[in-house]
């Protein structure tokens, strides 16, 4: 596995072994730091060159899973697995329903307004925009700590004439639009070449990389071992042996309500969501009782905490908040394989 390294001012470097930043952390060398996106590196707190080796990133984009890759002409340096599926459209569509069932009854309410259904160009549906905003963040972060300069990307195609009707037109133009807006941001940030899903194919063939066809999984060979393709497209990467794995999901909060959809027994619609419980935001990293955990939602004046790995399940109910010490808030969840 290889460390990420960054300069003293935050320019990003060339990776070096675990042994050599152990070495340089005991030394007073550098110092640990983390991502955002829970990334390991360090900073060098000595001055030294900023000289860089060519470094290309693979992205193979796709419905639900992302894959992503950081090779050199030597190796590869990093690879992950990121998670772009949402419930935007159900959690909308329970949105509408109850917006419409509120104003079918007797009551005080705000009447329909028509002056908002104005489409402006360029515009994204949430769920679409959602996922194109998520990969921008990740890579981002990631250009944060490796000195990327060439990007290659797996070409979203999709043939207009088999997709029939109003809605597949616009599902067409909002697939466009927002790959185009990634492209757009890759292009700033460095080359950007564009390669056929025939040419991801062809490369594993040559390079003897096995794709599993479970995409769900949280393995290499799911998603990343495409992206790896793609850097061997690029650099023609010498060792293509797996050096890390790493898998992103953000996580969802949900949004404030002025109370739940179904009331509890006795009529009473309690309050329901938001991002912050008792002091403490949501997704907060935090030491109860010798162990970490992550804050959830509150219930009676006490926090819930959850598991503090991937999965994020809820395991107490009814923590003291003055027992749990804050560590710092955890926007990404990262598993590490």
């Amino acid at each position: 596995m290889k460390v990420p390294v960054v300069h003293q001012d935050g320019t990003p470097l060339m990776p070096c072994s675990p042994a050599k930043a152990r070495k340089l952390i005991r030394d007073g060398g550098a110092v640990k730091k983390w991502t955002r996106t829970g990334v390991f590196y360090i900073q060098l707190t000595t001055l030294t060159s900023k000289h860089t080796q060519p470094l290309a990133m693979g992205i193979d984009p796709g419905a639900k899973y992302d894959g992503v890759c950081i090779a050199s002409e030597r190796q590869m340096q990093t690879s992950g697995m990121l998670i772009v599926k949402n419930n935007i459209v159900s959690r909308m569509e329970q949105r509408r329903n109850m917006r419409r069932t509120r104003r079918s009854r007797k009551t005080r309410r705000r009447p329909k307004r028509f002056n908002n259904r104005k489409v402006e160009k360029g515009w994204l549906p949430p769920s679409i925009k959602a996922k194109v905003n998520m990969r921008i963040a990740l890579i981002k972060s990631l250009l944060t700590i490796y000195p990327v300069a060439e990007f290659a990307v797996e070409d979203v195609r999709i043939d207009g004439n088999k997709l029939k009707g109003k809605k597949g037109r616009q599902y067409f133009t909002w697939v466009m639009t927002g790959k185009t807006r990634l492209y757009d941001y890759l292009r700033k940030c460095g080359l950007l070449t564009l390669y056929q899903r025939e040419d991801t194919a062809l490369a594993r063939r040559i390079c003897n990389l096995t794709k599993t066809a479970k995409k769900s999984e949280l393995v290499f060979t799911s998603q990343a071992v495409d992206a790896l393709a793609l850097c061997w497209l690029k650099l023609h990467t010498r060792d293509l042996s797996v050096t890390s794995f790493l898998a992103w999901r953000r996580p969802e909060i949900v949004r404030r309500q002025l109370h739940k959809f179904e009331p509890s027994e006795g009529g009473i619609r309690r309050r329901y969501g938001g991002g912050d419980a008792l002091g403490f935001k949501k997704n907060t990293v935090v030491q109860y009782r010798g162990d970490l955990y992550r804050t959830g939602g509150t219930t009676k004046g006490r926090l819930s905490l959850h598991s503090f790995d991937f999965e994020n399940r809820r395991v107490i109910r009814n923590a003291l908040p003055e027992e749990c010490k804050k560590l710092f808030h955890q926007t990404w969840f990262v598993k590490t394989a």
